[in-house]
């Protein structure tokens, strides 16, 4: 049995291959952006006028099964911006209490802790 040479053009062909798979495994990794219609037919989503992306809770240190604000990129830069949470598309809806934006980053705050599984959709007014 002999062992075959691999040529310099295979081999940055293989490392070109892989660094493909890994670029494009990152880019699917790192899309977090949802539109208004939910998440692919699931019962849980985004209704906004604006693309809302980069959505993170901020658990209770206390509780962590309940959160105390939400975080999230918007596509435009409008003046305010209200946002709450809701169990199903059109239950009622817990409103935060304050938001604040850095730029196209906004931290809404609510002031008592949103149990996390009643977080099924998040409304961005």
């Amino acid at each position: 049995m002999t062992k075959r040479k691999r040529t310099k053009y295979q081999i940055i062909g293989l490392i070109s291959l892989s660094l493909i798979i890994a670029a494009a495994t990152y880019g699917f990794a790192e899309v977090n952006t949802f539109g208004t219609a939910g998440l692919l037919g699931a019962d849980y989503g985004v209704l906004s006028d604006y693309q809302v992306s980069r959505i993170s809770y901020t658990l209770d240190e206390a509780d962590p099964t309940t959160f105390v604000a939400v975080s999230f990129q918007l596509d435009g830069q409008p003046g305010s911006v209200n946002a709450g949470i809701s169990e199903t598309r059109t239950s009622h809806v817990i409103w935060a209490d304050s938001c604040e934006s850095t730029g196209s980053n906004w931290i809404c705050a609510f002031d008592s802790s949103i149990d996390v599984l009643a977080a099924d959709w998040l409304h961005v007014q």
